[in-house]
């Protein structure tokens, strides 16, 4: 029967898969067009970039945030492993990633606050439920 092949995915952990395959989607899809030339950061703020390269930045960007986001919506399907360590590091690099363009572009984008709060719900998804404690009677 076909019901004996289907789970029911926590919703946590679907929201989580949800938020993280986009993260991942976006970063893939500016890297790709950092590396092409299709999107151009500008003159003045290529200009700031390490080495004025924005096919390094691109590679950075696949790296440093769509890669860990893309194992987080990997993994966060598998019942046998929770995804907290591994959603953690994806958010706080995601975070650092941010904190980065500000320091190095020196530019504000409508993606950024966006980006962070993404991240901040990746944290939050992927932390352990809270358990409710009643309080013991001595």
């Amino acid at each position: 029967m076909m019901t004996t092949y289907l789970r029911r995915l926590d919703p946590r952990r679907s929201v989580l898969c949800l938020i993280t395959g986009i993260v991942a989607i976006w970063a893939f899809a500016g890297s790709l067009a950092l590396i092409t030339g299709t999107l151009s950061l500008g003159p003045e703020a290529e200009s700031r970039l390490p080495w004025q390269s924005p096919i390094l930045a691109g590679v950075m960007l696949a790296l440093v945030v769509g890669l860990p986001m893309t194992v987080v919506a990997l993994t966060t399907t598998n019942d046998d492993t929770h995804p907290s360590q591994t959603s953690m590091v994806a958010a706080c690099a995601l975070i650092g990633w941010i904190l980065l363009q500000l320091l190095i572009l020196r530019e504000f984008s409508w993606l950024q606050p966006v980006c962070v709060v993404s991240a901040v719900t990746v944290a939050a998804l992927g932390a352990p439920p809270l358990t409710h404690r009643t309080p013991s009677h001595h």
